[in-house]
């Protein structure tokens, strides 16, 4: 067997993981978020991050605790105890709730229960920091598993399925067009308070032809270096890139009104596409396909578009029911509400399409993979926006450590969230690179536990590092001491 082969063997898995275990290593995830809101003012005393470079810094040791080394621990060394883990963070958030509400007890806490009605009720606030959040998460779970899955720490059910089935790895492109619709939706929202510039920048300055230039700067640089690489994901030369792109060029092209019914419509055309003409078959029969042109060696990635737009539609349609909500915090807490309701809806209907039309299938993007992923992300979206509601919420009543600032959100910040969501595409690329260079220095498949955790460990804190550092570079402490 030759050594690209070894690798695609050992990077695959043909039968993926539980469902349950997708909700819970976001909710673990989500859980270390909470965990850290809940501590740091007290951790810092409200202090805010730019008094000082020593205290910014501090910070960004609590995140990386918080933030990132849940995830890791999730897909690799605890990957087999996630009940267990979530229950120890559950029990954690449930003490320190307990304690937040025992310290506002000895500030008259029914008045502040009072006062934050009356300001729920009343106040208007642009609660969009859940999108933050979401994005930010999202891309530390992505990042964690592109360079852990060449380590024999990480289970080989969490890694890409072949054919069928649930897994970590078959999450990150749906979870990176979710995001793309839900943050589009949401920056044209008269709730986001963000004023959208008329200026236009040259095609060539677009997000869309940098995304075809990575696509294809990734595709020449692995044909060049020799770099293995799993063909079922997308095909021979299709990537990552080239699926974002071509979903933001179809999109441009495409209606953007009714998204709901856009993404019905597409879903439909797609399923009746894989079904009625045996694509899906020919496409999952490794011997069927020889890939002897350049539309069939990228099979996948083409087949997968229409699959990948339904997605983009329907999470554009999500976007603007969030954008619609009113600027009252009380607004926002009933939406929250509404968005669990709806994965719930999402996940019955997947339950149905697995019954009677097959399991999720990653390759082909079939109508339960669809509702699989949007079950998953509206789940996810749901939980971050109820954190940020919390910060709302204790900050409306003036809970002691939680109300220190002129928002919800100023004792806890800076968060590593803010300057990964600033910087996404910077830190997908980071990780990129640093996984190619692990890969190419080491055997990553062959080392055991005691060596692929710390290498992991310090390649997530790198890619972090970056970021915050670039975010650190904006940070002008000697101005905010002279104020």
């Amino acid at each position: 067997m030759s050594g690209d082969d070894e690798h695609s063997r050992f990077v695959s898995t043909m039968t993926g993981c539980a469902q349950r275990e997708l909700f819970l290593t976001f909710i673990i995830t989500m859980l270390g978020l909470f965990i850290r809101n809940l501590t740091l003012p007290w951790i810092f005393l409200g202090t805010r991050y730019d008094t000082s470079k020593v205290t910014y810094w501090l910070k960004f040791v609590a995140d990386v605790i918080f933030l990132c080394l849940p995830s890791l621990l999730a897909m690799t060394l605890l990957s087999e105890h996630l009940y267990i883990l979530t229950l120890i963070m559950s029990i954690v958030s449930g003490v320190l709730l307990l304690f937040v509400l025992f310290e506002a007890s000895e500030h008259n806490l029914s008045s502040s229960l009072r006062q934050a009605w009356t300001r729920i009720v009343e106040e208007q606030h642009r609660p969009t920091k859940f999108v933050t959040y979401f994005r930010s998460l999202t891309m530390v779970l992505v990042t964690v598993a592109i360079l852990a899955v060449d380590f024999p720490i990480f289970p080989r059910r969490f890694a890409k399925t072949e054919k069928f089935g649930h897994s970590t790895m078959d999450v990150g492109v749906a979870a990176f067009i979710f995001q793309s619709a839900l943050g589009s939706r949401m920056a044209k929202s008269p709730s986001s308070g963000r004023t959208l510039s008329n200026h236009s920048r040259p095609w060539y300055f677009t997000s869309t032809f940098l995304l075809f230039v990575l696509g294809t700067g990734r595709a020449l640089v692995l044909e060049i270096i020799g770099y293995p690489q799993h063909v079922t994901e997308y095909g021979v030369h299709w990537n990552f890139f080239f699926t974002l792109a071509a979903v933001r060029v179809f999109y441009s092209i495409l209606p953007r009104c009714y998204p709901f019914v856009l993404s019905v419509i597409f879903g439909i055309c797609h399923q009746t596409m894989l079904k009625s003409t045996g694509l899906q078959e020919w496409i999952l029969d490794e011997t069927a396909n020889r890939r002897e042109n350049l539309v069939t060696a990228n099979a996948e990635g083409l087949t997968s578009l229409s699959g990948y737009l339904t997605i983009f539609y329907a999470s554009l349609a999500i976007g603007e029911l969030m954008a619609k909500t009113s600027i009252r915090v009380k607004s926002w807490i009933r939406r929250c509400f509404q968005l669990f309701i709806i994965s719930l809806l999402l996940f019955l209907i997947q339950l149905a399409t697995e019954k009677f039309v097959d399991p999720p299938c990653r390759r082909v993007v079939n109508i339960t993979y669809i509702f699989s992923q949007l079950t998953l992300m509206t789940f996810a979206t749901a939980v971050c926006l109820s954190i940020q509601m919390f910060n709302v919420v204790v900050w409306c009543a003036s809970f002691p450590q939680f109300s220190k600032g002129d928002d919800p959100f100023s004792p806890v910040s800076p968060c590593l969230s803010d300057s990964i969501n600033r910087n996404s595409l910077a830190f997908f690329l980071i990780s990129n690179v640093l996984t190619g260079l692990i890969n190419l220095s080491v055997s990553a498949h062959t080392l055991s536990a005691q060596y692929s955790f710390p290498i992991l460990l310090g390649y997530l804190t790198t890619c972090a590092g970056i970021v915050h550092f670039w975010e650190y570079r904006k940070v002008n402490f000697v101005r905010l001491h002279a104020e």
